[in-house]
């Protein structure tokens, strides 16, 4: 049993051919004319009529009539005529071709029809006596062989084209549909394990098959298994430190408040751990949020939610901390076009960008927050955008930013306090909602995160300003 697709390939393809060649053969038999046919066509009484009527024009219209005779002659029956004086001339003012005068001068001396094939040629001559004995021949000279298919009618040879084409394109689709079939469902599972769902499998969709697309199906199906268990492993590992310590942080937050009676005054080390245990508990709160994100646990409700309230309310707390700061948050667009989804989820992914933004932008600048409804193709959507007024983000970074505990400068996250999970939950919340989330710099400094998310149905998107405050990538 012929097992590698190249010689499958190899072998449907010389089948292919052979089939081609018989339809080839087939049509040419069909459609053809023999030469004995034509032959018949051109019997003694045949050209001894030929010969006569060419006699007629000759005496009536001379060589231009006997020229013009033997042209419609040809055109009409694909032979070429000559018509032969007794001296060898030819009567038209054609050119005699040698075999055809070899031939004539045999059928004068024996008065009788002869014949002769040379290549792909066959000659025939037949001989005629008028009154006042003048003697003449008629030479018809007719392709056989392969020759004799190229002088078939432009009808008959197109007839043979399409029967070829049909034929080839027929076997060439059944060789395309048994490479392409195997090649589109791997297609379409890889782009169902890029968008996540690593349960897709195509070992079974193969059949009986035990060719190479066959094995590639199964080297599939075992790596899609071997991610599924990786990341399920991640996630599982992800979750269980994170609860495991809950209990310590709790036992340290008990510890701390025995630690504050006992100090005294002097407590500026305690306020220290006190910062740093208030830090690590909202670390393992954004780690069991992001656990709970990526194994799916947590689905967003399908409740109206009303963006621009939620906007303006992330807005108001993140300007209140923002001043301590000397810096400050303001909205500077809005509409009101609303979605379906999970509000605090929603309020959780625009503040965490939102205080992302704070952390970023320079002292003495506010952050930017706007809103834009948009409609494309009667399918709406609704643009969040926050721009800081910071360094901005080095252009190879900006792929990675929504990364888990990716930091672009360690030194200047440690000292915002961030500790890289904000962007990836808010990330993590959008692509729950339908919504995309992107991050570019600014032209003239700074860094803007654009969030989308689809419209509530029923609730048309707000005309959009004439121009937007900032250059956005859509």
């Amino acid at each position: 049993m012929v097992r590698g697709i190249l010689l499958k390939i190899l072998l449907w393809f010389s089948v292919s051919l052979v089939l081609v060649a018989l339809a080839l053969e087939l049509s040419i038999t069909a459609t053809s004319v023999s030469a004995e046919v034509r032959v018949h066509r051109f019997s003694d009484n045949a050209l001894t009529a030929r010969a006569r009527e060419a006699v007629a024009i000759l005496d009536r219209d001379g060589p231009p009539g006997v020229a013009r005779y033997l042209d419609t002659l040809e055109r009409t029956t694909r032979i070429h005529a000559m018509f032969l004086g007794a001296d060898g001339r030819e009567m038209s003012g054609r050119a005699v071709l040698p075999t055809a005068a070899v031939v004539a001068a045999r059928a004068l001396e024996s008065g009788q029809t002869e014949m002769e094939a040379v290549g792909q040629t066959a000659v025939k001559a037949r001989a005629v006596t008028v009154s006042g004995g003048r003697r003449y021949v008629f030479v018809a000279a007719l392709p056989i062989g392969l020759m004799r298919v190229l002088h078939d009618a432009p009808s008959a040879q197109v007839l043979r084209l399409l029967v070829v084409c049909l034929t080839a394109a027929a076997t060439c689709y059944g060789l395309a549909r048994y490479v392409a079939r195997p090649l589109t469902t791997l297609r379409a599972a890889t782009h169902d394990l890029a968008r996540g769902n690593l349960a897709v499998r195509v070992a079974p969709t193969m059949g009986r098959r035990t060719d190479e697309f066959a094995e590639l199906a199964r080297d599939f199906d075992r790596m899609a298994e071997r991610l599924g268990g990786l990341v399920t492993a991640e996630r599982r590992l992800l979750r269980d430190i994170s609860h495991e310590l809950r209990s310590p942080l709790a036992r340290l937050y008990v510890a701390l408040g025995l630690a504050r009676h006992q100090a005294g005054d002097n407590q500026t080390a305690l306020d220290r751990i006190e910062r740093e245990a208030e830090r690590l508990n909202s670390l393992i709160g954004q780690l069991l949020m992001l656990a709970r994100l990526e194994s799916g646990t947590t689905g967003p409700a399908r409740e109206p939610v009303d963006l621009q309230r939620l906007v303006r309310e992330v807005a108001e707390d993140a300007d209140f901390e923002a001043r301590s700061r000397r810096r400050a948050v303001r909205v500077t667009e809005t509409c009101e076009d609303g979605v379906l989804g999970d509000r605090e989820l929603l309020r959780g992914a625009v503040e965490n960008v939102v205080r992302n933004a704070v952390r970023h932008t320079r002292e003495g600048t506010a952050v930017e927050i706007g809103m834009r409804g948009d409609q494309h193709g009667g399918a709406g959507r609704v643009r969040i955008w926050v721009r800081d007024h910071g360094a901005g983000v080095p252009e190879p970074a900006l792929p990675y930013i929504f990364e888990p505990f990716y930091r672009v400068d360690d030194s200047r996250e440690h000292g915002s306090g961030g500790v890289g999970l904000g962007l990836t939950i808010a990330h993590r919340t959008i692509r729950l909602h339908g919504g995309t989330v992107l991050a570019a710099n600014a032209p003239d400094g700074g860094l803007v995160v654009e969030i989308s998310l689809p419209t509530r149905p029923g609730v048309p998107s707000a005309p959009a300003p004439l121009a937007p405050p900032l250059p956005l990538p859509v």
